[in-house]
């Protein structure tokens, strides 16, 4: 499966918009990326989720400085939903679902990639 099918699961699950990021927008998360020394890894997976859909469910469009908020905690806030909170944990690089009391929920809430996030994200175990 790939993100746009996997994204349109989302959209028809919770009626959400997805739209690409355009030029300017992924430019701009190149550069805050940049400025918070984020490694290359993560730049480049972020980006090919974002060329695909601008925001992670429809909470921060990539250019928004405040994805950027928790990296003094070496976390990137993707997004949230209800009160699930998706962060991307920079040093473990992994993609974790959690809530404002901590940056995953258990292992078992820690992924490899955000493709990985969004699918456990969307499986009946989770949602």
């Amino acid at each position: 499966m790939d993100y746009e099918t996997l994204l349109l699961r989302y959209r028809e699950r919770f009626r959400a918009d997805i739209v690409p990021a355009t030029k300017e927008q992924i430019n701009s998360f190149i550069i805050n990326c940049k400025n918070n020394n984020i490694p290359q890894p993560i730049q480049e997976e972020l980006i090919e989720y974002y060329k695909t859909c601008k925001s992670f469910f429809g909470y921060f469009d990539c250019d928004d400085e405040a994805i950027f908020e928790w990296i003094a905690d070496d976390c990137l806030w993707l997004g949230q939903q209800d009160l699930w909170t998706f962060r991307c944990m920079v040093t473990k690089h992994k993609y974790a679902i959690g809530d404002a009391g901590g940056d995953s929920f258990g292992e078992e809430y820690e992924f490899d990639t955000i493709f990985d996030m969004l699918e456990g994200y969307l499986s009946e175990k989770t949602v």
